[in-house]
């Protein structure tokens, strides 16, 4: 064998001892790979439709419904949105009769950070812009609930619930959003985080809507 070709083997089998641990298993992820990003899929609502009541990274609701601003009647008119990083979709939770209640959701990993965690240096930071037409019976919050490796619930989040009579006045239509956010210690012992927007009735109406965008969910460690 050449000396060229033996280096060419060293080299290689070098290279893939990289993407392994010595046991042979794939490198897990990083605790800093999950600090300082937006951890939530989709969560720009920027997913190409192809099922409007099927939201990319969303779990599935009786009245979810991803849409184009400007589309809906009464709520934006073409070329205007909900917040000024918004794109150019946002998400409904649109139901009524009997229904006063709904939700939708994401699981989060948290396992890298788990050693970081368990010493009470991360904080969660969670967010939204929430919203629907104004005056309406209707509020919705951003919840997290932290949870333990076999799902057992080790803690909670919440924003406050959006007020909507204090929504922005819209340019068009009657609907607004408003920002709404929360931050608080990871309790120890986490290793998934559920990420939830959830939408109640607040009146007898009979008819209830909620809007939402932008949503977000944060990890920063104290170190």
């Amino acid at each position: 064998m050449s000396s060229l070709g033996a280096i060419a083997i060293v080299l290689a089998l070098s290279l893939s001892g990289l993407a392994q641990t010595p046991g042979g298993k794939p490198a897990t992820t990083s605790a800093a790979s999950i600090f300082g990003r937006n951890l939530l899929k989709n969560p720009n609502i920027e997913a190409p439709i192809k099922d409007p009541n099927k939201v990319p990274g969303w779990t599935d609701a009786s009245g979810l419904q991803q849409a184009v601003y400007g589309s809906v009647s009464g709520e934006w008119d073409w070329g205007l949105t909900g917040c000024a990083g918004c794109g150019k979709q946002y998400l409904r939770l649109d139901y009524e009769g009997t229904v006063h209640e709904l939700l939708t959701s994401q699981t989060v990993d948290v396992n890298p950070a788990a050693d970081q965690i368990d010493k009470g240096k991360i904080r969660a930071a969670a967010s939204g812009w929430l919203g629907g037409f104004h005056g309406a019976d209707t509020t919705s919050v951003v919840e997290l609930t932290f949870q333990d490796a076999s799902g057992k619930p080790l803690g909670t989040l919440a924003t406050s619930p959006v007020n909507m009579n204090g929504l922005p006045k819209a340019q068009s239509g009657d609907t607004g959003l408003l920002l709404c956010k929360t931050d608080g210690v990871v309790p120890a012992g986490t290793r998934k985080i559920v990420f939830t927007w959830h939408a109640k009735s607040t009146g007898e109406s009979g008819q209830y809507l909620a809007l939402g965008d932008n949503f977000s969910l944060t990890l920063t460690s104290a170190q």
